[in-house]
């Protein structure tokens, strides 16, 4: 019979056979695959499954996966759904934690429900914006705690569910990924922006070589930008695809970081928001509600529009010593703020009490 996880303190874990589940994407790198590192180093003494919802949607053709993205449905949803199914165990499962779960059908989640005496399901996205899925949106009841970074969302979470088995998380660093790579009397006299490109980041970008920046971009969707500034030698494009140890490296090498927020949704911070500081380059973000709660203005560069950030970065580039104390408070206080994934993640498990309190 499995042990009931609830009655186990972090000190017994050892002492019995925890069977865990993490059902997500495993490609190397994305976040989704971070996040289930830390889960073992969390619980170094359970046995691990690992279901990689990844490995059979990479393998269909673009348009399949389009189709699966925008409506939830066609032959790629399919294929996570048949996998999830094949490779579950008969066994029942003490934990099983689903990452990113719009994907899966309802049949999908009864029988994973069935197996798992304590069911997490974590998302660091929207799920009632841009990522919203009528699977997720039928199954949210069957999750024992329901964990989501976007505090713009609990409204919609509690017409849901019920606040016991709601928790709202900061988005997280990765601490074995995101380091210093770069010191800083080494670093590029630059400005580094990495992620989607979307015509607000463009005008961030404009309003910064306007005043003679040095900006590097990278990511998908900025080609169009590039060529328009193509004769610009302010601009450097790092390319389309960022992931991995070329991420760190690209963020770490620059003087300054830029955590810009979507508007696509109503975000108050990213990723982004403790990754650049963690690899030791200063962040520059707006100031908001979140943000102004997590750094002070010594340990962060806040903006309010970006003519103001334009200037502020000129100013900052050309006072070094400045700029290292801003880059080295906020380096120490993402470091000790809890902002880790092996501390949000543990907040979780907590709160499910597979580890102690």
């Amino acid at each position: 019979m499995a042990i009931n996880p609830s009655s186990l303190k972090c000190d017994q874990i050892a002492k019995y056979p925890v069977q865990a589940l993490y059902i997500g994407i495993q490609t190397p790198g994305t976040t989704s695959q971070l996040r289930g590192a830390a889960l073992k180093r969390l619980l170094p003494h359970a046995t691990w499954t690992q279901i990689d919802t990844d490995s059979v949607f990479l393998q269909k053709p673009r348009w399949q996966r389009t189709l699966a993205f925008r409506l939830r449905t066609g032959p790629a949803v399919s294929a996570i759904n048949h996998l999830i199914r094949k490779q579950l165990n008969s066994a029942p499962y003490d934990l099983i934690w689903v990452d990113k779960g719009a994907y899966l059908w309802p049949d999908t989640v009864k029988e994973i429900r069935r197996l798992g005496k304590v069911l997490i399901h974590y998302t660091p996205d929207t799920a009632f914006f841009a990522n919203e899925s009528r699977f997720f949106d039928a199954t949210i009841d069957r999750y024992d705690k329901v964990v989501t970074t976007k505090s713009f969302e609990l409204d919609h979470y509690r017409n849901r569910i019920a606040d016991d088995r709601l928790m709202l998380v900061t988005q997280s660093y990765d601490e074995q990924q995101h380091h210093v790579e770069c010191e800083f009397s080494q670093k590029r006299k630059e400005i580094v922006l990495v992620g989607l490109c979307e015509p607000d980041r463009e005008r961030c970008v404009a309003a910064l070589l306007q005043q003679e920046n040095q900006v590097r971009i990278g990511g998908r969707g900025w080609e169009r930008f590039v060529s328009i500034h193509a004769n610009n030698p302010l601009l450097h494009f790092e390319g389309a695809t960022i992931f991995g140890q070329h991420y760190v490296q690209t963020l770490s090498r620059a003087a300054l970081g830029l955590g810009l927020l979507t508007k696509r949704f109503p975000e108050l911070h990213t990723t982004r928001t403790f990754e650049i500081p963690a690899c030791g380059t200063a962040l520059a973000t707006v100031s908001n509600a979140e943000t102004t709660r997590f750094f002070t203005p010594n340990e962060v560069v806040f903006y309010e529009d970006y003519e103001a950030l334009a200037h502020k970065a000129m100013t900052l580039l050309d006072s070094p010593a400045e700029l290292q104390n801003i880059t080295e408070a906020g380096h120490r206080r993402v470091r000790d703020g809890g902002f880790s994934n092996e501390q949000v993640l543990a907040k979780v498990l907590k709160e499910t009490g597979l580890i102690g309190q």
